[in-house]
């Protein structure tokens, strides 16, 4: 997906890069079944990133189902010194309340 967006990009002028600039820290557990809530405690520092600094980025994201994990690689973006200018994603799901 992420290639495929880039290679979108670029055939329109836009100079882009595709990057697998994050990486897990810790292990987490399977985020199937948990609220929200849980989703968001179990990614706390979960991510870091690497070779972002100086750099605007957008993450991309197959699917958001309580958006726990773009905000985590947000604030590990963020914390390696990248400017995050937006979120891609292909699909989301429905909230529960």
């Amino acid at each position: 997906m992420v290639v495929e967006a880039a290679r979108v990009l670029r055939a329109g002028g836009v100079r882009v890069e595709a990057a697998d600039a994050l990486r897990h820290r810790r292990r987490v557990a399977d985020q199937a079944g948990l609220s929200a809530g849980e989703r968001a405690a179990n990614l706390v520092g979960a991510m870091e990133a690497v070779g972002v600094a100086g750099r605007r980025v957008v993450v991309a994201d197959d699917v958001i189902t309580s958006g726990a994990t773009a905000a985590e690689a947000v604030r590990a973006l963020r914390a390696g010194g990248a400017e995050v200018v937006g979120i891609a994603t292909v699909a989301a799901t429905r909230r529960k309340w």
